[in-house]
């Protein structure tokens, strides 16, 4: 007769189930396992949250400077804080929420335009540009303050006289 035969009762005890402690082990294999499922689930969520709102913001700057691009020089529109406003603020409506109660991120920017800027090396045409600054804050659902910054020149004969005619 075998040992692990269950119909022996002479020899050893003949069973075959799991041990406790084995159990415990396979237990806290699964727990362990478990968790690093969970931890990188979640951290990918986060990832995705973190590129979506960089990308708003990039966004956000982009349009804000391509339509500065539009503004006439001659006639003041680049100048003209009621066309061009210096603070503006800005919202993202992600997938899923009720917009009519909640804005989800809330983004607030500052734009400066400085005349004449400095240019290395110098360069003849410089009293002729304008550095145009974006910049946008925000702060994520953890309360983490997040800064973005796009600089570009725009030129007083630039695109705005091919589109409008003044």
């Amino acid at each position: 007769m075998k040992l692990s035969d269950p119909s022996n009762h002479e020899g050893g005890t003949g069973t075959t189930g799991f041990s406790i402690l084995e159990l415990l082990i396979s237990v806290t294999v699964m727990a362990i396992i478990f968790v690093a499922v969970f931890s990188g689930v979640s951290s990918t969520f986060n990832l995705m949250t973190t590129a979506r709102e960089n990308l708003r913001a990039t966004q956000i700057m982009v349009s804000r400077l391509e339509g500065i691009r539009l503004c006439a020089w001659g006639s003041g529109q680049l100048f003209n804080t009621n066309i061009v406003p210096t603070t503006f603020t800005e919202s993202f409506y992600p997938l899923g929420l009720n917009t009519t109660t909640n804005n989800g991120t809330l983004y607030s920017g500052t734009l400066t335009i400085t005349t004449n800027p400095a240019i290395s090396p110098a360069a003849s045409y410089a009293p002729n540009l304008a550095k145009v600054t974006v910049t946008v804050t925000w702060t994520n659902g953890a309360a983490n303050v997040h800064q973005r910054t796009m600089t570009s020149y725009v030129a007083q004969y630039g695109e705005q006289n091919y589109v409008y005619s003044h």
